[in-house]
């Protein structure tokens, strides 16, 4: 087997591996969230509400509609990268969870915007404090390598990015 070959399979093997303990680190994740949130499943909960039923996108959701910034669908799909139906459907979810509500825009009678209940504040505080300590992991990794490597590994994720971004 020539070195390149044995360096693409190699590479297809991490590749894989990386992506299964993403969606695992995913799940653990979404898991601590719950464990921070604690009794907050059903204190002032909505009727149908499990927190434990919240996707990451919705978390996401949440996140940007907590920022304070009279968040609308389009905006928030912008910033998350999720599609404008894609943001619909969680903030409905939000919504009927008890942790967003729909307002008016000031000035305006068609343009909807949301905010978050307090409750929807809470998470938020711990999808926030989650993020943070997901940095402080990621840059403590970042300082074990070169400029140059770093160089080459962001050219590899803007390669990879882009390849998941055309059609098949």
């Amino acid at each position: 087997m020539n070195e390149g070959k044995a360096a693409y399979e190699l590479l297809q093997a991490k590749l894989l591996q990386y992506l299964h303990s993403r969606d695992k680190a995913a799940e653990l994740k979404k898991q601590k969230a719950l464990d921070m949130i604690g009794d907050m499943r059903t204190e002032g909960a909505g009727p149908d509400t499990d927190l434990s039923q919240l996707t990451l996108t919705q978390m996401h959701v949440l996140h940007e509609i907590a920022g304070g910034k009279n968040a609308n669908v389009t905006q928030i799909a912008n910033r998350i990268g999720v599609t404008k139906g894609g943001v619909s459907k969680a903030v409905a979810k939000l919504i009927q969870a008890g942790l967003a509500a729909e307002a008016p825009r000031y000035g305006s009678k068609r343009e909807i915007h949301y905010l978050v209940t307090p409750r929807g504040e809470q998470i938020a505080q711990v999808h926030d404090k989650l993020h943070r300590l997901l940095e402080k992991k990621h840059f403590g990794l970042y300082g074990t390598y070169s400029g140059e490597e770093l160089s080459v590994i962001v050219r590899f994720l803007d390669d990879l990015t882009r390849l998941n971004e055309e059609p098949l």
